[in-house]
């Protein structure tokens, strides 16, 4: 049988032979812009079965080398006939074009009632057996023998393809889970086998959630210092952990090129209260606190401070609490007698003395268990409506201690502080953390001045976070 690789090379032996031979005879050469335009000319002169024999693209026309335009040179010469072989059922002989027989020799015909024996056999002999025909795409000839090249061209392109080789098979090999390599941290990949063979999709396990860590030599030691330095001045271990998180978190990022003790020192700040701004006029400030809190000194250095120094006129009416009576009052000079806050003469003259300027309003020092003396002085505070009522809290008290008296306070709606006694101690980061934790503004600082007396001022909370922080 006749392999296509010898068919192809049978047909490229049959044209390079017949090129060579009709190289130069017969042939006729082509010119036009494009081959579109080129091949109705070659089918007209040499027939449809016309062969190319050469090619060449050029350039033509123009002005010394200017505005050229392309052309297609084609030498061809007349192709010979060819035959078209279709192995298809009798059913699709039907549709089959007509072949074409002009100018062959007719093929002999017997005349009618003539038989026509095959070759070799005697007249009244049965015809040999036909023989059996030969597979689809396999020759019956042997090898070596002779194919038209067109005919084996023709027969080789109208074969089938053959069926493709079945593919190995893709189906997993399990095996057990001691026989696959080691997979690092935590992915397990027998599981994900269990799982596919389950039909089941594998499941990656979650990422455990990132730890923020702060790395040892960058804020690890000045967190370590920061912290001493809020425990030495009063701040408890709690709240310093609390300040240095919260500057960590939210005070550095926005702040790259500060320190960590300037952003512990800004977040400070900003957690202590700051009381709104006093009215122009009419205004009442009430001092209250426990008995030797210095709450009766705070009162009189600051109604000194305003008399010297400030527009307003400012009073001071002070109250008494004797053992197991009503409480009374005393206001300067309008009444100079003790009078009880029952008199129907006490509230309004309280509210004169306000209108006029400023009163301040002394109470009487109050134990945190005399709840009956915080309820009554709560309904005359009520009934005043101060525009500060000022704790008068030591900052020689431990926490502990000033978180009690807060506590106890708290019926009587304070919303600010005088920090008394600082000049004592250096545990001011009590009185700071309290007034944090109850929500009071540390407005006022009292201490020794340099001539020997106590002296009233004002702090801001920027001030106060520095002495914890020096």
């Amino acid at each position: 049988m006749s392999t296509p690789g010898d068919v192809l090379e049978a047909l490229g032996r049959e044209a390079r032979a017949r090129l060579g031979r009709s190289r130069g005879e017969g042939t006729r050469t082509y010119r036009g812009r494009t081959i579109e335009e080129l091949i109705p000319q070659i089918e007209r002169d040499l027939g449809a079965d016309a062969l190319i024999v050469s090619r060449r693209d050029g350039l033509t026309g123009g002005v010394m080398g200017f505005f050229q335009h392309p052309y297609v040179e084609i030498e061809a010469m007349p192709g010979t006939p060819r035959l078209d072989v279709y192995d298809e059922p009798p059913a699709a002989a039907a549709h089959m074009p007509e072949i074409t027989t002009a100018g062959w020799e007719e093929p002999f015909a017997a005349p009618a009632g003539t038989q026509v024996l095959p070759f070799g056999s005697a007249p009244g002999e049965a015809p040999p057996p036909a023989a059996p025909q030969a597979p689809y795409g396999q020759s019956e000839e042997p090898a070596g023998h002779y194919v038209s090249p067109e005919l084996a061209a023709m027969a080789y392109a109208e074969q089938p393809p053959a069926p493709p080789a079945p593919l190995p098979s893709m189906a997993p090999v399990l095996r057990a889970p001691h026989e696959y390599p080691a997979v690092p941290e935590r992915f397990e990949f027998h599981e994900l086998l269990e799982q596919a063979g389950a039909g089941q999709m594998p499941q990656q396990p979650e990422p455990e959630p990132e730890r923020r860590t702060v790395a040892p030599g960058s804020h690890g030691r000045a967190a370590g210092r920061i912290e001493k330095s809020l425990l030495r001045y009063g701040i408890s271990a709690e709240f310093a952990a609390e300040l240095i998180e919260a500057a960590t978190a939210h005070t550095l990022p926005l702040a790259p090129r500060a320190g960590l003790a300037q952003a512990v020192l800004a977040t400070l700040a900003r957690r202590i209260p700051v009381a709104p701004p006093l009215p122009l006029t009419d205004v009442a400030v009430a001092v209250v606190g426990a008995g030797g809190s210095g709450k009766t000194t705070c009162a009189a250095s600051m109604l000194a401070a305003y008399r010297s120094g400030s527009t307003l006129r400012a009073s001071c009416a002070s109250l008494l609490a004797p053992e197991g009576e009503q409480m009374q009052m005393l206001l300067s000079p309008q009444i100079v007698t003790p009078l009880s806050l029952g008199a129907a003469r006490a509230v309004p003259a309280l509210r004169s003395a306000r209108r006029e300027g400023l009163m301040i309003l002394d109470a009487p020092g109050i134990s945190p268990a005399a709840r009956g003396r915080i309820r009554e002085l709560a309904r005359l505070l009520s009934e005043l409506a101060p525009d500060r009522v000022v704790v008068a809290l030591p900052a020689t008290l431990g926490a502990t201690a000033a978180d009690q008296l807060l506590s106890a306070l708290a019926p009587l709606r304070a919303n600010a502080l005088a920090v008394t006694h600082a000049d004592e101690t250096d545990q001011i980061g009590v009185a700071i953390e309290a007034a944090c934790r109850h929500g009071l503004a540390p407005e006022y600082l009292l201490d020794r001045a340099r001539g020997g007396g106590w002296a009233l001022r004002r702090v801001d909370p920027a001030e106060l976070a520095g002495r914890v922080l020096p």
